[in-house]
């Protein structure tokens, strides 16, 4: 009896040591980055740049069209997505600018986790306010 349990347990360890997870929740991995907004006035002009607090930044698998998470910058834009899965990822921010001449538009990264522990720090992603 003792050597079924024994042969049933090495077999379920072996089935769970070689799963591979797809991309999202459930990781070790981090990452972490900062947004930086840039204000025009109507004439093109630059009027203040900083990093940005209280902005929404999502993510998601890359090549989804849906997120499945976001959170706010800190007060010094910093972001930080915790518990990731191996994988690529995209993250956006939306810019939002009245006095320009073109539509909200978003900025978009591509990120790669290389390994189950690893905490990857993105460029700061730039907007326009």
């Amino acid at each position: 009896m003792s050597k079924k349990i024994l042969m049933s347990f090495a077999l379920l360890i072996f089935l769970f040591s070689g799963c591979k997870h797809s991309e999202g929740y459930g990781g070790l991995a981090t990452i972490k980055g900062k947004v930086y907004g840039k204000d025009y006035n109507s004439n093109g002009d630059l009027v203040s740049e900083n990093y940005i607090g209280d902005l929404n930044v999502y993510i998601s698998k890359h090549g989804e069209t849906t997120y499945f998470d976001d959170l706010n910058t800190s007060y010094d834009g910093s972001f930080e997505f915790n518990f990731l899965h191996p994988g690529k990822y995209d993250i956006w921010v939306f810019g939002d600018c009245d006095s320009c001449n073109w539509d909200q538009v978003y900025e978009l990264i591509t990120v790669e986790i290389p390994e189950k522990r690893s905490v990857i720090t993105v460029e700061d992603i730039v907007i326009t306010l």
